[in-house]
């Protein structure tokens, strides 16, 4: 989805799931979290980081939005790390399993057309958070009972499955290492719900983490509270009157943000405001990826070349 673009009142969880989502930090958290940790373990995630590569064919793009990390085992194999967000709010029951498998049949397509010997181990990683419970079982258990000696017929593959509605907030507060993730678990778990939002608003939308810059923080600051304004039932006046209980910087971003919502309306507004929230989160990502050329990260981050030539500049080079 190109956000400077195509944003829209209907669609922003996919905008807003891509930028957080982005963020080093924020995927590293959810792998922590979220992955087994025999898998955790099997991973070198110091070797993690954005791919450019996108496998969502054009049929597919109407279900999912997809983000693709790289990493290494610690024998040096290379890994996909697919984050997928599901777009409906309803679980797609089993035919899951013929849509992951076309976009699965699609990474090993490229693996072909690049002559890689091997096909590259792919995990994919589900987001739902939807209202309605996901009750699919896994795909081995849609064949029913088959004897064993036809049992390697039955295909298979894995899924992680992030299920918001399964998870208790008390759950999800009391996961260790994951505070810059637990505010967007609960923001996307209950942005339909403004009294959820307006008892915990401070929470939920100041980003704490000592080892993270304060660039990143106050980025992320920028795109949870944009989306609060777009997707969140409350009015746009009761969130700037709940804004005033920020600390000043966050306070002062808000009001920025807001300013822009009246003088350029909505969807402009976020724009702006997204480009402005994710520049210091590309700042952190030039420094850790510099052979990035400009044209990809302004790809990969759905913003104009000329604000990546920009943030460059910044950095010096």
């Amino acid at each position: 989805m190109n956000i400077t673009e195509n944003i829209s009142l209907a669609r922003p969880h996919d905008a807003y799931f891509e930028q957080v989502f982005k963020v080093l930090p924020v995927a590293l958290e959810l792998l922590r979290a979220f992955l087994p940790p025999e898998q955790v373990a099997a991973l070198n995630l110091d070797t993690l980081k954005l791919s450019p590569e996108r496998f969502l064919s054009d049929d597919l793009r109407e279900f999912y939005s997809d983000l693709v990390y790289t990493c290494q085992t610690l024998g040096n194999k290379p890994v996909r790390i697919c984050l997928l967000l599901e777009h409906k709010s309803a679980p797609t029951g089993r035919r899951i399993y013929i849509q992951l498998g076309n976009y699965l049949r699609g990474i090993q397509e490229e693996d072909i057309r690049q002559k890689r010997p091997k096909f590259t181990l792919t995990i994919p990683i589900l987001f739902y958070h939807g209202k309605k419970p996901w009750r699919t079982k896994p795909l081995r258990e849609q064949y029913g009972v088959v004897p064993a000696a036809l049992a390697g017929y039955v295909p298979h593959f894995d899924i992680l499955k992030v299920d918001l509605q399964a998870m208790s907030d008390e759950d999800i507060l009391a996961m260790r290492d994951i505070v810059l993730l637990r505010n967007i678990l609960l923001v996307f778990k209950h942005i339909r719900e403004g009294k959820y939002i307006r008892q915990h608003f401070r929470d939920l939308l100041i980003f704490v983490r000592e080892n993270v810059s304060e660039e990143v923080r106050l980025g992320l600051f920028q795109v949870t509270f944009l989306y609060v304004q777009i997707a969140s039932p409350l009015k746009k006046d009761d969130i700037m009157e709940l804004a005033k209980t920020l600390p000043p910087k966050e306070s002062r971003r808000a009001k920025t943000a807001y300013e822009q919502f009246v003088d350029e309306g909505i969807e402009k507004g976020f724009k702006k405001g997204i480009e402005k929230g994710i520049e210091q989160v590309i700042v952190a990502f030039l420094k850790k990826n510099p052979d990035w050329s400009d044209d990809q990260v302004a790809e990969y981050f759905d913003l104009p070349t000329g604000t990546i030539k920009k943030v460059r500049l910044v950095l010096g080079g």
